[in-house]
C-alpha cells in the first residue's frame, strides 16, 4: 500500500491546492484523484478504493465540512487514514481533529517534506494495524471454543462440510455466531486463498442488488460489484429470508448457470461462488424463500447453538473476547478473576455470544484507567452499583453501539441515576463516586446534564 500501490483521495474547496497537492504526489510515486465537494468525495470513496485522504477542514459551498465529512468518511471505514488540512491552523483544531478520528493535521501553506512524511507514517501505521488485526481475526477465528457437547458436535459438522464445495444454510437465533461459523467454513476450504464477503439481505433491495451485481452504462463500468470482487470465493447471505422475490430468482439463476449480468450490461461474465446463507428459523424461510431456491441451500444444514447451549464454553469466550479488544484498540492488558467471570455468565440480560462479546469490550473499555490487571466482580459493581437496573434496558439498547457511544450512553444514564439518587448535591454525589468535583461538573456539562432540579 506504499508507493504506486497507494490511492489518496484530496478533497479540499480549492482547485490551486488540489492541483498542486496531487501534481507533488504524483511526482512521488502516488496515484491521486482530488475533488472539491465532501458530497463528490464521499461518493469517490464509495466506489473506488483509497489508502489515504487528504481532507479540508473548511469546505466552503459543500453540503458538509472537514470534520462533518470525516465522521462520514470513517463511518464507511473505520481503518481509513484522514490528514485534515487548512489554512487556519491551530493547535485546538489539530487536537479536536485527532479527537474525531483523524490520523493527523497539517498547515497551509504545506512543507512539502513535512506532508510526504505524514503520508508515508500513516501509511505504514495503517499496514501495522491491519496486520495486527489480521493476527487477531486468524488467531480468534481458528479457534473454535468445544468444551461444551453442543460445539463439539458443531465442529465435527464444520470440518465434513468445508471439505466439500457445496452450498450451505446456518439456522440459529440473533447473535448465535452464524457469521463466524461462515467464515470458519470459508477458511477451512479449497477456496480459501479466496475472498470472503458478508452481505445483510436487510438492506434496501434496489441498492444490495446494484452492489451485488454491480452497473454499467454504455458499456463503461460505473460500480463493480461484489461478485465480480470475490470471484471463486465465498458470499454469505446473512438474513436471506429478508432478500426480495426478484433477487432471489437472480441468485438462483447464479447457482445454476454460473453467470451473471451487471445492471444495464449486454454481456454476462462467469460466475464461480460458494453461498452460505443463514437465517434465524427454518420454517420461517421455508415461508418465504422461493421454494427452488430453498430446495437448493436446504441441501446441507447446519443448526447453530445459542449461548444457553453453551455454558461449558463461556470462560474461553470471554478471555478470547477481552485478548482481541485489548490488542485491536490498544488497552492496557486485563483478564477476568474467577468471581468476575461467574457473575457474568450469570447475568440474565447477556442472550447471545454476540451480546457477550460487545460486553466484555465493553467493561475493558471502561476499565482501562484502573489500575488492575485482574478485573474483580466488585470492579464490575463499581461500575454501576446498581447494575441490575441497568441489565434489561442499558445493556440491551447499547449492545449494537460503538464501544465509544457505549461508554457515552453508559456514563450519561450512570450520572442522571446519582444525581437524582443525592437529589442533585454534587458535592455530596462527587464523593460518593469517587470522582473530583471540578472534573464531575466538566463531564456533566460535556454530556449536556442538567444539575438542577
Amino acid at each position: 500500500m506504499i508507493g504506486k500501490e497507494s490511492k489518496i483521495l484530496i478533497v479540499d474547496d480549492e482547485p490551486d491546492i488540489c492541483e498542486q497537492l496531487s501534481g507533488l504526489l504524483r511526482d512521488i510515486g502516488y496515484s491521486c484523484e482530488y475533488t472539491t465537494s465532501s458530497e463528490k468525495g464521499l461518493e469517490l470513496f464509495k466506489k473506488k478504493k483509497f489508502s489515504i485522504i487528504l481532507l479540508d477542514i473548511w469546505l466552503n459551498n459543500s453540503k458538509f465540512d472537514g470534520f462533518q465529512a470525516l465522521e462520514k468518511f470513517l463511518e464507511i471505514d473505520q481503518n481509513i487514514p484522514v490528514i485534515m488540512i487548512s489554512g487556519h491552523g491551530n493547535i485546538e483544531t489539530a487536537v479536536n481533529s485527532i479527537k474525531k478520528g483523524a490520523y493527523d493535521f497539517i498547515e497551509k501553506p504545506f512543507d512539502s517534506d513535512l506532508l510526504i512524511f505524514k503520508i508515508k507514517k500513516a501509511l505504514e501505521n495503517l499496514i501495522l494495524k491491519k496486520k495486527i488485526q489480521d493476527f487477531v481475526r486468524k488467531d480468534s477465528e481458528s479457534k473454535l471454543v468445544t468444551f461444551s457437547k453442543s460445539a463439539k458436535i458443531l465442529e465435527k459438522q464444520i470440518n465434513q462440510i468445508s471439505k466439500t464445495d457445496s452450498n450451505i444454510l446456518l439456522l440459529g437465533s440473533d447473535g448465535s455466531g452464524k457469521e463466524f461459523i461462515a467464515s470458519k467454513i470459508h477458511a477451512l476450504s479449497h477456496r480459501s486463498n479466496k475472498n470472503f464477503k458478508f452481505i445483510d439481505c436487510k438492506l434496501d433491495q434496489e441498492k444490495l442488488e446494484k452492489d451485488l451485481f454491480g452497473y454499467e452504462e454504455n458499456q463503461v463500468i460505473e460500480i463493480l460489484g461484489v461478485f465480480e470482487e470475490i470471484n471463486n470465493g465465498t458470499i454469505y447471505f446473512k438474513n436471506i429470508n429478508l432478500m426480495s422475490n426478484k433477487l432471489q430468482g437472480k441468485i438462483l439463476r447464479i447457482l445454476e448457470e454460473k453467470k451473471f449480468y451487471r445492471i444495464g450490461a449486454l454481456n454476462s461474465k462467469t460466475l464461480n461462488l460458494r453461498v452460505i446463507a443463514s437465517c434465524h428459523q427454518k420454517f420461517k424461510l421455508k415461508k418465504i424463500l422461493r421454494e427452488d431456491l430453498f430446495k437448493k441451500l436446504n441441501l446441507n444444514v447446519i443448526e447453530v447453538p445459542n449461548l444457553e447451549k453453551r455454558k461449558e464454553d463461556l470462560d474461553e469466550l470471554i478471555s478470547i473476547f477481552s485478548s482481541q479488544v485489548i490488542v485491536e484498540k490498544s488497552l492496557k492488558n486485563k483478564s477476568f478473576s474467577s468471581d468476575a467471570l461467574l457473575y457474568l455468565k450469570n447475568l440474565d440480560c447477556i442472550k447471545n455470544i454476540s451480546q457477550l462479546k460487545k460486553f466484555v469490550e465493553w467493561i475493558i473499555f471502561m476499565l482501562n484507567d484502573k489500575d488492575v490487571e485482574k478485573i474483580s466482580k466488585n470492579d464490575l459493581l463499581e461500575l454501576n452499583k446498581n447494575l441490575s437496573d441497568f441489565d434489561s434496558t442499558f445493556l440491551n439498547d447499547s449492545m449494537n453501539l460503538k464501544i465509544k457511544d457505549a461508554r457515552e450512553g453508559f456514563e450519561k444514564n450512570y450520572l442522571i441515576y446519582n444525581l437524582e439518587k443525592f437529589k442533585y448535591n454534587v458535592a455530596k454525589m462527587s464523593q460518593e463516586i469517587g470522582m473530583e468535583r471540578t472534573a464531575l461538573y466538566r463531564k456533566l456539562k460535556l454530556l449536556k446534564i442538567n444539575t438542577e432540579i
